[in-house]
């Protein structure tokens, strides 16, 4: 492992010493150089620049410069331990070539190619970044576990790669890569599972039942639960339960609600965090797979009637608990609003209102149960609305979209939008999260490929009054697609900005819709993309229409639309349902739609 950083951080990026590697290269010492290249690497993946003046320009290219050229001379042999290390920080190093005159590492890739004894360092430094292609069945060839540890960690940069027209295209034919000797390390697998949605919303399943094969047939996956179910005691397994978090924020009012009836426990997964909001719970237990991933006591005995995880994918330890029988009956809902494809969850909570009962068996492999709505309920916002003053032009459009959110299909109709327009515009991004381990400068440099840089503001971090403070400051909205946002889209809504959203056939695509719908705005809801466009061009350039819109949406009582909780007991009759019957449920042939009024 690298040694600790120094007591000032960015020290180890501007006191990186050459003539300390040229030292250690002299003497054959490839675990000295090693140590000091991964303690750099840490640094970039644990701290985010936002700009890049002269100084850090210059050390960036440095450090670049001769991590590459070490890392590809064919003497550099680091211990096994150390090249999986770099294995580990694939992303990272992609990051830093994007930073630097590099722009990639295709150079480097291709030198590697033409060495032997390359395949370790070749899983370090190849990405979907690269515009050379690797055939992965190659990398698979030559050790299999290796490959997967590598098949998992490239894909990490999902959450900024999406807007790169050619980088996404290669994520596709990445994820949709299949290979029986998937095997070994896990660890990283969660960001293929969950990123899979937003690289391809059309063939996600495919890795997601590939990753639940995976994770069933791991020791820990085959141990057989004590449980001595206990009437009305449930388990909520969850890494996300602390307020302003977004599964919290539309989850929240159902735990409560329930919790008045039930008894329930918390079981926080992964490291523990001192914000949880544990009032409700009677009981509150950790389980963290980085602290000891064979530690199961948190569930293990149990007498819990039903396990119910609201954000699968969202933590390695939800990917775990997913794939084994905790409880015997297991229920899953919109924290993260795709199907498991294939984990042991017996039942969906869906909503009526955004689900299409004719697809559930092509967009679950849960049972779908379908309550009044939405299958969502928000905690309000607490920001004060200032009403701003707006400039005439340029309109200022809000696309409040998580990194990942922001493709390059997507941008591509934003830049039709411009080409079609007579007013000058500006897109306010907020990739949020997203940008950490240094994705902020590449995921700005393919937006501003794609709208040109005079016409976005991409925002970095940002605290949360700064965020709602900017969401304020735009004349409306554009909500993303394929996966759209559903907590976003009340925010928005409750700041009485109006939001067009092209309207798809799964939750994600249809949530914005339904709340544009409840207020009376179902003219800002698109059928197909040039609808979104057209919608889009009308916003900026009519100003009577969307002045219109505005006015509909300050009049429109939210309390009892888009914050309304009139639904939040269907989901509880939901839970009582499936603990009364899941025997019965369970013998019944197929699996169409369970309704609860």
């Amino acid at each position: 492992m690298p040694d600790a950083p120094a007591a000032n951080p960015m020290s180890v990026l501007l006191d990186f010493s050459a003539q300390d590697l040229f030292a250690s290269y002299q003497q054959r010492d490839y675990d000295a150089m090693s140590k000091q290249l991964l303690a750099v690497l840490d640094y970039l993946r644990d701290t985010t620049f936002q700009g890049l003046d002269a100084k850090t320009v210059h050390a960036l290219n440095a450090f670049a410069k001769h991590f590459f050229y070490f890392f590809t001379q064919e003497d550099f042999s680091p211990s096994d331990a150390h090249l999986e290390h770099f294995i580990a920080r694939n992303a990272v190093i992609a990051n830093l070539a994007a930073m630097t005159e590099f722009g990639s590492t295709d150079p480097f890739v291709q030198i590697l190619l033409g060495q032997s004894r390359n395949f370790l360092k070749l899983l370090a430094i190849y990405s979907p970044r690269n515009r050379l292609h690797v055939e992965p069945r190659a990398l698979f060839n030559t050790n299999s576990t290796l490959a997967t540890k590598w098949y998992f960690a490239c894909v990490e940069n999902y959450r900024s790669d999406c807007a790169d027209q050619a980088t996404l295209e290669k994520l596709r034919r990445h994820i949709r890569y299949e290979d029986d000797r998937m095997s070994g390390e896990l660890g990283a697998s969660h960001h293929t599972y969950f990123g899979a949605t937003y690289i391809d919303h059309e063939h996600d399943y495919l890795v997601k039942q590939r990753i639940n094969r995976l994770f069933q047939s791991t020791p820990i996956s085959r141990r057989q639960i004590v449980n001595r179910p206990k009437a009305g005691k449930i388990a909520v397994l969850t890494s996300m339960w602390w307020p302003g978090q977004s599964v919290y924020r539309s989850q929240q009012p159902f735990i409560n609600h329930l919790a008045k009836t039930h008894e329930l426990v918390l079981v926080h997964l992964g490291h523990k965090r001192p914000d949880l909001d544990t009032s409700v719970f009677s009981e509150v237990r950790h389980y963290s797979a980085s602290a000891n991933a064979s530690d199961l006591s948190a569930i293990d005995p149990n007498d819990f009637a039903m396990a119910y995880f609201p954000d699968i994918g969202m933590s390695i330890e939800s990917l775990i608990l997913a794939n084994m029988r905790i409880a015997p009956i297991q229920v899953s809902n919109y924290g993260h609003p795709v199907s498991t494809f294939g984990a042991k969850i017996d039942y969906w909570i869906g909503g009526r209102d955004t689900e299409d009962p004719d697809r559930a068996r092509d967009h679950y492999s849960e049972r779908l149960v379908l309550i009044p709505g939405c299958a969502q309920a928000p905690v309000p916002i607490t920001h004060p609305l200032s009403y701003p003053q707006l400039p005439d032009t340029p309109v200022l459009i809000d696309c409040s979209w998580a990194g990942q959110k922001i493709n390059d299909d997507h941008l591509r109709r934003l830049a039709e939008m411009v080409r079609r327009v007579r007013t000058p515009v500006r897109f306010k991004f907020f990739p949020g999260g997203s940008i950490l381990e240094n994705r902020y400068l590449p995921l700005k440099k393919s937006i501003e490929a794609v709208l040109g840089a005079h016409r976005v503001q991409v925002f970095g971090s940002i605290g949360y009054e700064t965020y709602m403070t900017e969401l304020e400051q735009a004349h409306f909205a554009l909500d993303a697609h394929p996966f759209g946002g559903y907590n976003t889209a009340v925010d928005l809504l409750t700041l009485r900005k109006p939001i067009v959203t092209l309207e798809g056939n799964r939750f994600y695509n249809r949530s914005t819709a339904y709340l544009l719908r409840r207020v009376g705005l179902d003219e800002l809801i698109a059928a197909n993309a040039e609808e979104y466009i057209e919608l889009g061009v009308r916003m900026i350039d009519d100003v009577a229409f969307r002045d219109r819109m505005v006015r509909r949406l300050k009049i429109a009582d939210l309390s009892t639309t888009v914050l309304s909780h009139e639904h939040v007991p269907a989901f509880v009759r939901a839970v009582d349902h499936l603990l009364a019957h899941h025997d019965e449920l369970s013998r019944q042939p197929g699996r169409d739609p369970i309704l609860i009024d």
